[in-house]
């Protein structure tokens, strides 16, 4: 009998192992990429399905705008978006005077937007508005729409808030600034022709622009700080190589320790030389010619010889009389 014959009769009892399958694991993971994209079919759908919804939403809001619907239409707080340049200041006291009216009335000035082409709206005006429902739990402020261009909407916000009191003129510069920006080639005369005011009245407003990073930092966070008068004098004094004195001027102003009339006045102050006081002259003299010439000025007496000799000679004598003199000086010391 072969080996092999042997092998195969001593395994003939030993029954083969069945491949009983393994239980699916319901919570595994597909490995493969075609597994993958297929667990994700029904998350996608769900997504497609909302971004349907809201793009539904969104296209009956713009035709109910659009249509202009009776005194505008409530929008979600969370579809309105700001661009940079359209709000205006509001100091925080009547803000928040706004807010608590907004509590507890109805919003009389509806929101002004524009669509935005990525979905949403523009803000165009009613900034304030929109921060206070935010503030107080509201969810939807009532709107209206102005199909206006992105340049007529940032433009008229400025027009609209340039003569506000409400607006400082740090605030205007900005405007005028981002102006600028928007048009490099338009001059000051031309901004202010568009703008409706004089033109050195644009000039002091983009005075703020010569003044040192320092100052700009403060007024970023306190746009109320210093007016365009004061600020246009205070980069003429930056202007003359004083800037160190300009930022310690505005800082003490902004600590309220003087008020701008004065910043200016601290800015511009220069040190006063030292004062020296014009020396006595008296001349001694032998016949007309001139022995010593003797000068005093305060604690300082000088005296001029005509030879070396003479000097070296009459300063021996001048020791010893001030000797004399330090020596009557100290008794009455000692004897105390």
């Amino acid at each position: 009998m072969s080996i092999k014959e042997k092998m195969a009769a001593k395994t003939a009892a030993i029954a083969p192992l069945s491949r009983v399958p393994r239980p699916a694991d319901a919570n595994a993971e597909p490995k493969t990429g075609p597994g993958k994209f297929l667990a994700a079919m029904p998350i996608l759908a769900e997504k497609d399905r909302e971004l349907e919804a809201m793009s539904a939403e969104n296209a009956e809001l713009r035709e109910k705008l659009a249509t202009g619907a009776r005194g505008g239409v409530d929008i979600p707080l969370d579809q309105l978006f700001e661009v940079p340049g359209r709000r205006r200041y509001m100091p925080k006291a009547k803000y928040f005077e706004l807010r608590e009216n907004l509590r507890k009335n109805k919003l009389i000035h509806p929101v002004v937007v524009r669509p935005r082409a990525e979905g949403g709206f523009e803000i165009v005006s009613g900034h304030h508005r929109t921060d206070a429902y935010r503030e107080i739990g509201r969810e939807h402020i009532r709107c209206v729409l102005e199909e206006v261009t992105e340049e007529e909407a940032t433009s008229g916000a400025f027009y609209a808030n340039l003569l506000q009191s409400d607006l400082t003129d740090y605030e205007k510069h900005l405007g005028f600034k981002r102006m600028q920006e928007r048009h490099p080639d338009i001059t000051q005369a031309e901004m202010a022709e568009h703008a409706g005011v004089d033109p050195s009245l644009v000039s002091r407003f983009m005075a703020f622009n010569e003044l040192p990073s320092e100052v700009i930092d403060l007024l970023s966070s306190q746009p109320d700080l210093l007016g365009a008068t004061a600020g246009a004098a205070l980069a003429t004094i930056t202007r003359d190589g004083r800037g160190p004195q300009v930022v310690e001027a505005v800082r003490k102003l902004a600590l309220k320790e003087i008020d701008e009339r004065q910043a200016v006045k601290v800015a511009a102050a220069k040190s006063a030389p030292a004062s020296t006081a014009t020396p006595a002259i008296n001349k001694i003299k032998v016949g007309r010619s001139v022995y010593c010439e003797m000068r005093t000025a305060k604690n300082v007496v000088r005296l001029q010889f005509q030879s070396d000799e003479e000097a070296i000679e009459v300063s021996a004598a001048i020791k010893a009389v001030l000797e004399s003199r330090a020596a009557g000086r100290a008794k009455p010391q000692q004897d105390d």
